[in-house]
């Protein structure tokens, strides 16, 4: 059965020859659209294009991992129906080479293709971000050094003495390290940096006018003073009202005509000046008969509008007039000193750290960026154009398919438009997106990109440039998009969010779910007041985060008795699982282990799905505790929570000892302590030898052992490793540590080295948050609630969906910064007076702080959208929240506002997710129950009243949840104990004892094949069919050491010595270390077949020939002096003159002679033991000495160096009969030839033997 494509996506699939912007809602299948559109593409009956000639970019390896995938398997569908299609066939082939690819990944192609044109050493590699974390931190500091050494630094001094922000200057090299990395997402950053420092260079009033950034600060201006007047506007209206408070009239109305008049200011002057001259007065008090016919209600709320509008101003007086323009100006003059400083740091930042990279060779990924837009892009004065290797790849792609348009960045922008055919006139860019889905600011993303193609962009064709919108949802019930709708017309706008959400952007149901009983609404709220006076009283000391963690279990317990979702394969409902469920938090750090932690405790199995936590798992910041003090044992706090992590660990009682025992004989550190402790004679006294005793061999090892050996190291000398894996969740402890090694060998591969390095590098990784996550031990059916970020859900779908956390405060810190970046305003710096140590906020840091709060809220209002739009089924939102009698009361202005959007107040006032949805909500019914438990009413007349979307508001008491927790002990109690009570001699269930006692006795019916080696040697199957061992003695002679045992073994399995060498031995290069003084046992017939496979029979008819001839051996270093002196000249003499020598050198001369012939063959298992299954085969692998052919069959040689007891050579015919007969049957298959004689030729006795077989 086809796919049925809608319209939108129909079009999208087929329109050609146009830059086309494919603006894709969630759940609109845009992957599916856009692999399909592929496939169009390269199968087009008139003009199929190569799957090579398209660049497709996406964001994350794993997306263009996934989209390839589709792709070969959607070429290998249509290949079985259509098998002799040569283009197809070709396709399968080339898919795997095609550029589907991320943005660096195909930076690196283009460096790698075209590093010769700006000159960089091939043999780049990508640097580790920790090792680049670790690079920056050294030459940020070396360019503070060569600051401070300038004899003239007055303006240095003063900027680190003003900006540091406490006793030392660590925010510095911060700042230059923040400045750098912002400025890299522009093309061409030192411009960028030097257009930072000219915002600054304003000379006066009128420059200050005309300032680019003014034109936001009158934006602002005028949203807020539209906002002000829209509430005196309605509280004008109210005191219109008969039962309003009339006496207000007057005084309202003066005041809206004033903000009104504000509205029409056009120049920055105008604006000081209006909005200085408005004051808000007294309102009067009215006389009693008015106040009589007048609603308190009506009278309180028009209070509260006005109350509104005047903290709006007064606001705006306080941020942007309270200095005069002059002194503005003049305080931006001060300020850019210290920008200026800054720019120039960062510069000289940028330089050293671009040689250091050049001087290691290494590169980052934003180096990627800027060298192909370098190869790509020429930058002149005039402009920037196209470069022949442009033009050349130009060429190469018919079509560049950018995905996840909406996080891209201007170096991306122009990279990308670089390789497109846009300069030559053909307008093939595919870019498809999703704005509301653009929650990645913080990796300096350009949603604003999107939106200027948006703006611009038709929505019909015949032209150069196409917008498609796809607003259809194929993921989830029409009821869980109706409330997300709902809360989204009133939250979501071009002024917050960066879209508008109306008609067009809002979500369609496409899907359709078989019919169902729906007993409930699609969407749930639950709200926890934290400041319940009742639970206050309690003092059971859990958080409210922990409540909410109850919250939820609570909801997950009720919907695993009655809640059905649709399976996914059969497309029938059943029972809900665990599984099902996936919590989403906006913060993972404490929030996720307290949820897992609760969820757990209430029986529910939880598992975390993050990219957080791993340096903060238990037994990782143990091992990194023991590292710290390996390198530097006086560092009390590591040293202590290395003594109590470890398996022998130390009480607190006993660390308590030990520190006092240290005080009492004054020394500061806690290890001074410890040593003193080690001299006490009891069993405190010999724990810290113990721990001391590890302590020391392992810090002997720290200078020559490599870091993940050190590791390894300590897990054997302190049982760590066994010791975690003991725990419940012990297999994720044990991954942790092991992904903690592998951390360690990578480390290795960098620039850096040694442990004081590896501690540097691990703490940079904690400092900047470059977190690996812990890992991920689940598998994907695993039964199980999931715990995730918001961002680490992005394109993913669930059945149920709680979105957690909603009460927690949003994080607004990088507008309240001492120094603010903004991607288009630059940087926000105060003045700083150096006298009176006082500082100023400019009017340009201002208005970076207060764009970079409108952006911050828009991103946030982007990521609850991406939250809310995971569910499929069932969508739940949980929060805690204080005050909540005093928020509904709030919402009176909003109950009866008719306009769609809340006001632009209230959006921008919102300090958390539950304050936007509740502000949403305010206006319908659901809140009815929730009002009237205050004694509030609904506004039953708003047209917003019924939805569209249902929701259900629950308010959960705490004490309901301690409850609810006791219930659930006191089940756990009677259960352990009715467990305890089991009289283990009674059946309860014979039907399940019968099937535990088939699993427990069960039997692996084919145990035996597994016994079965795949590959054996001979010397090993002779071993095996051996049915007793021979007498060593008699074989030997006394002296094993002295004796050859079994040359063959030697040349066939590994050395025992080699596995048995010392330890020390293994950190010694084998060309370093000493040569042996003798050669003896089986290196000694390792030898002889090293000289009897070089032996050149043609020139060793004397001894001193031969002698000659092993002289050269060791002079070419075929043998070792050693090797040489264990020689005796007069055996390989003796078998050269002996009869079967000379039939090798008759035969050697004929050219028939071949030595050292490795083979493999396959036998039947039963023939190497009887009990092996027949059906099974063994490869039998071996190197044959030599063979010769003579008239047409062939002759077989062993040698053996063994000695023989009493010179009895049938011993070794017994010994070796096994070995011979696979060499005979192997040489037979090999050559297909007859084997007529085999021989064993024993050098000690110098004469052959045939075997007969």
């Amino acid at each position: 059965m086809g796919v049925s494509w809608t319209q939108e996506q129909r079009k999208v699939i087929d329109t050609r020859s146009c830059n086309i912007l494919v603006s894709a809602a969630a759940g609109s299948g845009k992957t599916a659209v856009l692999v399909e559109r592929i496939l169009q593409l390269i199968t087009d009956e008139h003009h199929p294009v190569d799957i090579d000639r398209l660049l497709i970019v996406t964001f994350t390896r794993a997306a263009a991992g996934e989209m390839k995938e589709r792709i070969r398997s959607a070429i290998e569908k249509k290949l079985e129906t259509d098998r002799d299609n040569e283009h197809l066939q070709r396709q399968s082939v080339l898919v795997h080479h095609a550029q589907i690819t991320t943005i660096d990944s195909f930076c690196s192609y283009v460096v790698k293709n075209y590093f010769h044109l700006i000159d960089l050493d091939p043999s780049f590699r990508m640097g580790d971000e920790g090792e680049m974390r670790l690079l920056q931190a050294d030459v940020a500091d070396k360019v503070m050094e060569e600051a401070y050494a300038k004899e003239e630094n007055h303006a240095f001094a003063a900027f680190v003495d003003g900006f540091s922000g406490g006793k030392t200057d660590e925010k510095i090299p911060e700042l230059i390290q923040k400045l750098y990395g912002f400025s890299m997402s522009y093309p061409y950053p030192k411009e960028w940096l030097e257009s930072c420092k000219k915002a600054y260079e304003i000379q006066d009033v009128e420059e200050l006018e005309r300032a680019p950034w003014m034109a936001c600060v009158k934006a602002e201006l005028a949203k807020e003073t539209k906002e002000a007047a829209e509430l005196l506007g309605q509280a004008v209206e109210i005191c219109r009202g008969p039962d309003g408070p009339g006496f207000y009239l007057e005084l309202l109305e003066t005041e809206k005509a004033a903000v009104e008049k504000a509205q029409k200011a056009e120049s920055f002057r105008e604006w000081k000046e209006v909005l200085e001259s408005i004051e808000f007065k007294r309102l009067p008090a009215g006389k009693k008969a008015e106040k009589e016919q007048v609603s308190p209600e009506r009278q309180e709320l028009a209070k509260n509008l006005r109350s509104q509008a005047k903290d709006f101003i007064k606001e705006l007086q306080e941020r942007y007039f309270g200095e005069t323009m002059e002194e503005m100006a003049e305080h931006l003059r001060l300020a850019g000193e210290p920008v200026g400083v800054l720019v120039d740091l960062t510069l000289r930042f940028m330089e050293l750290y671009q040689e250091k990279k050049k001087e290691k060779n290494i590169l980052d990924f934003a180096d990627l960026e800027h060298y192909a837009l370098e190869i790509l892009v020429e930058h002149t004065e005039e402009g920037d154009k196209r470069t022949n290797a442009a033009k050349e790849l130009a060429e190469q792609f018919a079509e560049i398919m950018i995905d996840e348009y909406q996080d891209s960045n201007l170096v991306q922008e122009k990279l990308l438009s670089a390789v497109s055919g846009i300069e030559d006139g053909i307008y093939n860019i595919f870019m498809v997106g999703d704005v509301k889905q653009s929650i990645y600011r913080f990796r300096l993303a350009r949603p604003d990109l999107f939106m200027e193609k948006f703006r611009t962009y038709p929505l019909e064709q015949g032209g150069e440039k196409l917008r498609i919108d796809l607003h259809r949802n194929f993921r989830s019930r029409k009821e869980v998009l109706e409330s997300v709708n709902y809360l989204f017309y009133q939250i979501m706008g071009e002024d917050l969010g960066g879209v508008e959400y109306d008609q067009d952007a809002a979500l369609y149901p496409q899907r359709e779910f078989p019919p169902k009983e729906i007993t409930e609404p699609a969407a749930e709220v639950f709200l926890l007041e934290e400041d319940d006076p009742v639970w206050k009283e309690q003092e059971d000391g859990q958080t409210a985060r922990e409540l909410e963690a109850k919250m939820t279990a609570l909801r997950i317990r009720e919907l695993m008795e009655h809640q059905e979702v649709l399976d996914k394969e059969t497309e029938q409902y059943r029972k809900v699982r665990y599984s099902d469920i996936t919590i989403l938090l906006r913060t993972m750090s404490g929030w996720a282990e307290t949820f897992k932690k609760v969820l757990n405790a209430s029986g529910i199995p939880a598992s975390v799905t993050t990219k957080t936590g791993y340096f903060s798992a238990t037994e990782v910041t143990t091992v990194l505790d023991y590292l710290q003090i390996l390198d530097n044992p006086l560092q009390d706090i590591p040293l202590a929570g290395a003594m109590r992590g470890l398996p022998d660990g130390f009480q607190f009682q006993e660390l308590a000892e030990i520190k006092v025992l240290g005080q009492k004989e004054e020394k500061a550190s806690l290890f001074e302590a410890v040593l003193l402790a080690e001299k006490l004679e009891n069993p405190l006294g010999e724990k810290v030898r113990r721990f001391l005793g590890v302590y020391r061999k392992l810090r002997s090892k720290v200078p020559y052992t490599p870091m993940h050996e050190l590791l390894w190291d300590f897990f054997d000398e302190t049982g760590f490793l066994l010791y975690q894996q003991a725990f419940v969740s012990g297999e994720q402890k044990k991954a942790n540590l092991l992904m903690l090694v592998e951390k360690a060998r990578a480390y290795e591969s960098t620039s850096y080295r040694g442990l004081f390095n590896f501690i540097r590098y691990i703490e940079n990784l904690k400092k900047y948050q470059v977190d690996f996550g812990e890992a991920n031990i689940l598998s994907e059916k695993e039964d199980t609630v999931r715990i995730m970020s918001i961002h680490g859900s992005k394109g993913l779908e669930f059945p149920i969906v709680f979105v957690a956390g909603l009460g927690k405060q949003m994080n607004l810190q990088d507008a309240r910064e001492s120094i603010v970046l903004h991607p288009d305003l630059g940087i926000g710096a105060p003045c700083v007076d150096e006298k009176f140590r006082i500082r100023t906020r400019t009017i340009l840091q201002k208005t970076v702080q207060q764009e970079i709060t409108l952006e911050s809220l828009g991103e946030e209002l982007r990521i609850l959208y991406v939250a809310l739009t995971r569910a499929k089924e069932k969508l739940i939102l949980t929060g805690t929240l204080s005050k909540l009698e005093e928020k509904l009361t709030g919402f009176e202005k909003v109950k009866h506002q008719e306009s769609q959007r809340l006001s632009y107040g209230i959006r921008m006032k919102g300090k958390s997710y539950l304050d936007w949805i509740l502000a949403a909500l305010a206006r319908h019914k659901a809140m009815k129950p929730l009002y009237e438990a205050f004694g509030q009413q609904a506004y039953a007349l708003n047209p917003w009243y019924d939805g569209p979307g249902e929701f259900f508001i629950r308010r959960i008491a705490p004490l309901e949840l301690v409850v609810e927790e006791t219930q659930l002990r006191t089940e756990e109690m009677l259960k352990k104990g009715e467990l305890l009570m089991w009289d283990c001699s009674q059946v309860y269930d014979k039907e399940l004892r019968d099937s535990l006692q088939e699993s427990f006795s069960y039997e692996y019916p084919y145990e035996a094949l597994g016994q079965i080696p795949a590959k054996l040697t001979v010397s090993e199957v002779k071993r095996m069919q051996q049915m007793e061992e021979e007498d060593s003695a008699l074989l030997y002679g006394e002296n094993m050491n002295d004796s050859n045992m079994g040359t063959q073994g030697a040349k066939e399995a590994p050395e025992v010595n080699a596995r048995e060498s010392s330890m020390e031995e293994r950190y010694v290069p084998a060309f370093m270390r000493e040569e042996a003084a003798e050669v003896e046992g089986a290196k000694r017939g390792t030898v002889y077949h090293r000289i009897l496979e070089c032996l050149d029979y043609t020139c060793a008819d004397t001894l001193n020939q031969v002698k000659a001839q092993l002289e050269a051996m060791v002079a070419d270093r075929k043998l070792t002096p050693a090797m040489r002196k264990a020689v005796k000249d007069g055996e390989i003499y003796q078998f050269v003159k002996s009869p079967m020598g000379q039939r090798m050198q008759s035969a050697d001369r004929r050219g028939e002679l071949h030595r050292e012939q490795p083979f493999v063959i396959s036998v039947p298992a039963n023939q190497i033991k009887e009990e092996y299954d027949s059906r099974e085969e063994i490869l039998i692998q071996g190197i044959m000495d030599a063979y010769f052919e003579e008239e047409g069959e062939l002759v077989l040689v062993d040698y053996k160096t063994d000695k023989v007891w009493n010179n009895k050579i049938e011993t070794l015919v017994e010994k070796y009969q096994v070995q011979l007969r696979y060499y005979k049957e192997a040489l037979e298959r090999v050559t297909g030839k007859k084997v007529k004689e085999t021989y064993i030729y024993s050098l000690q006795i110098g004469k052959a033997v045939e075997v007969v077989m």
